[in-house]
């Protein structure tokens, strides 16, 4: 078992890494909270994957625990699914020092945020992500976004959970492009701060091979991601430096439409590393022949390197971001495996990456 702690303070907190932690989460999560009462959110599927072995570890610890499933689709990570989260809760009678639980993605872990935020004015939870996405992601860090009829992200805070449990054996279950769509994450994190870790998808030949490696990839990359989140909590300065890849990529995603079937964020992502990194090396900030290594890379987990998207459409989506200031963006980039810089880049010249 590994544990990441996360220094912020009162605020503080353990990433907790250890495969086989869903059937023995119970014990310690009653040992951390001392709640009577535990609701789990989850969504389809993974209510009966992994919910009823974490109902079961949680009962057995003495809690008496609802779970309440939510659909998966981003389109109801909104207000309304919240409420419908609150009704449940009034109605199971849960307490402000009980406990709440994340089990799922990126969706499940900011619906239970946001409830956690506001429920009786803020309540403890924890994030038990179950996508590699999430697990060395959106999970870590306290960040919490709402869609809305305004548009997407309108709505959000800041609010850390009580622990984050990591399960690695749970990227067994995921289906091939989304495990990869989690691995094009690890690799942005080994670009901008790990040289190590990229190497290991440089000498990986497999998926099994990654399944072996993957416990010493998720600590790597929460390692990074909690150092970080400590050093800009509120995402507004170093903490950008992990959004390498991310600039272009929401570009693309908004283009689809946040279709997850046309496009995942890690597939997005990773042609937002590939293009801009070429462009960066042609203009002498990045280490000659590092593109190459990168294209190797993502080709070999079948992570996309280009779009067909039409650059007018894609102009129109980065005039989206809402990062956007004076016309120009901050913009991740790498000067050489490991070491990322952050560059305001002007749309005129950003879309010129996107050259086809």
């Amino acid at each position: 078992m590994d544990k990441i702690h996360m220094n912020l303070g009162n605020d503080s907190y353990d990433i907790v890494i250890d495969n086989g932690l869903i059937q023995k989460a119970g014990p310690m999560i009653r040992d951390l909270t001392g709640a009577d009462r535990a609701a789990i959110i989850t969504e389809d599927g993974l209510d009966k994957l992994y919910g009823n072995d974490l109902v079961k570890s949680l009962e057995e610890a003495g809690f008496t625990v609802q779970m309440i499933v939510v659909p998966s689709d981003k389109k109801f990570r909104t207000l309304r699914m919240v409420s419908r989260v609150y009704g449940a809760l009034v109605d199971f009678g849960l307490g402000s020092d009980d406990i709440l639980i994340a089990l799922g993605g990126r969706v499940v872990g900011d619906i239970t945020g946001f409830t956690a935020a506001t429920y009786r004015r803020g309540i403890r939870y924890i994030q038990f992500p179950t996508s590699v996405l999430a697990q060395i992601g959106s999970s870590i860090g306290g960040k919490i976004t709402l869609d809305t009829d305004a548009g997407k992200d309108v709505v959000g805070t800041f609010y850390q959970p009580k622990a984050v449990f990591v399960d690695p054996s749970m990227a067994k279950t995921l289906p091939r492009r989304f495990f990869h769509n989690g691995m094009g994450e690890a690799i942005r994190m080994g670009c901008v701060a790990d040289k190590e870790l990229f190497e290991l998808f440089e000498k990986v030949s497999s998926d099994m091979d990654i399944y072996r490696v993957l416990p010493e990839i998720i600590r790597r990359c929460c390692t990074i991601k909690a150092h970080y989140v400590e050093l800009d909590p509120q995402s507004k300065n170093e903490r950008r430096l992990l959004d390498f890849g991310h600039t272009l990529g929401a570009a693309i995603e908004r283009s689809f439409r946040y279709n997850n079937m046309e496009i995942t964020h890690g597939e997005a992502t990773a042609i937002g590393m590939y293009l801009i990194t070429q462009r960066s090396e042609m203009e002498g900030i990045t280490k000659h022949g590092t593109t190459g290594r990168l294209e190797y890379v993502l080709k070999s987990l079948s992570l996309p390197i280009s779009t067909a998207i039409p650059n007018k459409i894609l102009l129109e989506a980065l005039k989206q971001d809402p990062k956007l200031h004076d016309d120009s963006l901050p913009v991740t980039m790498i000067t050489e495996i490991g070491q990322g810089i952050v560059k305001q880049v002007k749309l005129d010249d950003l879309i010129k990456v996107f050259k086809k």
